[in-house]
């Protein structure tokens, strides 16, 4: 039985076979270019600060020393899957999920200047309420939390990013991302609240597990690890090294982050998703 026979006889009222779903991903795609500019501006911050909190509540674990390499991997995870959760749940832009609009570009329903105004856009404003979350936690005293070591957690993920090689990073980055947008093109499949959940926490989880590395959530995790260290002043005494914890590095990890980003989401499941499912024309 071909591919596209099967997808036809495919249809269920509880999930989207995969070439409906690449359907509904193309006619997003187009859907996102066509919103308005500070409709547009608004959810980018959304989701900055919902990837954030996801990124807060996983720091969280990470303060716990008691806690096994493994176990703090998995629940922090886990934790930080929230982020991801309320973007797809509750409406939020994502630079990392807006890289499934290649398909649309790919079907001719977008030009490429569309499609780069909305990553820009998207990508700022991502990066606006991922700092303005990093000044209210700030103000917060979260780094105080458990005795400091909370502010500790804060220093050591930032370092641990920040020190990577810049090759390391972008690969990493096409790991998060092929992770990321997986969650977001099963979750289009999904067709109730639990679905959408479901389809984004074991996703998600991977990626943070692995140590891959995503753009928006380090748009929070460093720069609060650079505000911990320079201007809250948080005494640290782990092992990493904090040489390059400042902002300098922050933007040398999210360069090479946000173009792993695009590569992981755009080829690994856009691209070959299109190929796979993209509908023929006669």
């Amino acid at each position: 039985m071909s591919v596209e026979k099967e997808d036809l006889q495919a249809v269920s009222p509880i999930a989207l076979a995969p070439a409906q779903i690449e359907a509904k991903a193309e006619a997003i795609g187009v859907g996102k270019t066509q919103i308005e500019t500070p409709r547009l501006v608004a959810l980018s911050i959304l989701a900055g600060l919902f990837i954030g909190s996801g990124a807060l509540f996983m720091t969280l674990v990470k303060s716990d020393s008691s806690l096994s390499f493994a176990t703090s991997s998995v629940l922090g995870g886990l934790c930080f899957s929230l982020g991801l959760i309320a973007v797809i749940v509750a409406g939020a832009e994502l630079f990392t999920g807006n890289s499934l609009m290649v398909m649309a570009l790919f079907s001719k329903k977008i030009g490429v200047g569309a499609m780069l105004k909305n990553w820009v856009i998207v990508w700022l404003g991502n990066l606006v309420g991922s700092l303005v979350l990093v000044c209210v936690v700030a103000c917060a005293g979260t780094a105080t939390l458990n005795g400091g070591a909370f502010g500790q957690a804060m220093m050591t993920v930032a370092a641990g990013k920040i020190n990577l090689a810049w090759g390391t990073i972008f690969f990493r980055a096409i790991g998060c991302n092929f992770l990321v947008c997986l969650a977001v093109w099963m979750g289009f499949g999904g067709k109730s609240v639990i679905d959408k959940i479901f389809t984004t926490i074991f996703p998600v989880m991977a990626f943070v597990a692995l140590g891959f590395e995503h753009c928006v959530a380090n748009m929070f995790f460093l720069p609060m690890g650079v505000v911990a260290k320079d201007v809250l002043g948080i005494a640290y005494t782990g092992s990493a090294d904090l040489a390059n914890l400042n902002w300098g590095g922050v933007f040398y990890n999210i360069s090479a982050a946000t173009l792993g980003n695009i590569v992981g989401g755009a080829v690994f499941i856009g691209l070959l998703y299109w190929i796979a499912y993209r509908k023929k024309e006669a």
